[in-house]
């Protein structure tokens, strides 16, 4: 409370926000407006109808760095919003998300059946052993709420269902590295398909890993890896990057599961590591990011919620008020976009 009552440059105080959070008081709409320029929100964030608990999406992480409970608290609110948004004019649409239905083992606890469940994804997707053009593409088509937000140091991503049954998937954008956030969307995709079957007694760590192979079959399947090195006695690093390109894996990912399918054993896999770790040049050769995702790939989420406002609003489902509230820009630009036809 200090710190947003420093924000608004005191004119709010302390005492007057602690009114506002017990409900003993109304802010009235001057204040209504520092307040949303304090916290970076619209003033309809304020007013926007209450659609689901972001509480009861829980958040996990792939690295073992954590985040503090204050900044959890402002990953969970940047969630609601952009949720809130989306799930309001998909119902001003009378639009229904569900992902497609997947057959998921009752049980899980074993790697390889987390590798047939993404082999069932592949075949019920129509994907094949293609690579994969956009993760986020991919899923958006298929139902799943994709966002990507500015998140804190450690987190790369949550994922879970909103009011049980809107799939959402929530990354950080700060994620430079394109493998790394190509990886995420698929190891979210796991958690959303395989939370409920993961056998009881498994630890988090466990879980994690089960979500790891899940992704990495998804990214790069099995028969593409033995078809291309299966036989191979000596890789080099060309060959490898070769397939990075094509197929937005990293080559630690690759690496991994040549140990996983036998091509390397435990010997040749702790080699490629030790020289990771004692060769400063060619850990980051390797680790270099070297996908290129277009910008239509990048901006597919922004350019489908777009769509959808501008759809309503054409069907004069709401109004240019409402349209530039939804999109966060002026109503001046959203009647100089509009054009029908």
């Amino acid at each position: 409370m200090d710190g947003l009552s420093a924000k608004t440059g005191k004119e709010v105080s302390k005492q007057t926000i602690s009114k506002y959070e017990a409900g003993k008081t109304m802010a009235g709409s001057s204040i209504l407006i520092k307040l949303s320029k304090a916290l970076d929100v619209p003033v309809d964030y304020f007013f926007r109808p209450y659609a689901f608990d972001v509480s009861e999406v829980e958040i996990s992480f792939r690295k073992k760095a954590s985040i503090g409970a204050k900044d959890q608290t402002i990953l969970k609110i940047k969630i609601q919003d952009e949720v809130e948004r989306f799930i309001d004019i998909e119902n001003i649409l009378g639009i229904e998300s569900r992902m497609s239905r997947i057959n998921v083992p009752i049980q899980i606890s074993h790697p390889m059946q987390m590798t047939m469940l993404a082999r069932e994804v592949r075949r019920t997707w129509g994907l094949g052993i293609s690579p994969i053009p956009s993760v986020k593409n991919l899923l958006m088509s298929h139902n799943v709420k994709v966002f990507e937000i500015d998140g804190p140091e450690g987190f790369d991503g949550i994922s879970g269902y909103a009011n049980n049954d809107i799939p959402l998937m929530v990354i950080n954008a700060n994620m430079s590295n394109t493998e790394r956030r190509r990886f995420t969307h698929m190891h979210e995709l796991a958690h959303l398909l395989a939370n409920s079957s993961f056998e009881e007694g498994l630890s988090n760590h466990d879980k994690e890993k089960l979500c790891d192979a899940f992704a990495s079959e998804m990214l790069l399947p099995t028969e593409v890896i033995e078809f291309e090195f299966g036989s191979k006695s000596k890789i080099s690093v060309q060959e490898v990057i070769r397939i990075q390109k094509i197929y937005g894996v990293s080559i630690d990912a690759i690496v991994y599961s040549f140990k996983r399918l036998g091509i390397f054993n435990e010997n040749r896999h702790r080699s490629y590591c030790i020289k990771k770790s004692t060769n400063p040049k060619f850990k980051k050769y390797v680790e270099e990011s070297r996908y290129i995702e277009s910008s239509s790939d990048q901006n597919y989420d922004d350019e489908f919620y777009e769509g959808l406002v501008y759809s309503a609003l054409a069907q004069e489902l709401i109004s240019t008020t409402k349209a530039a509230q939804l999109l966060r820009t002026s109503i001046q630009d959203i009647e100089s976009k509009l054009h029908t036809f």
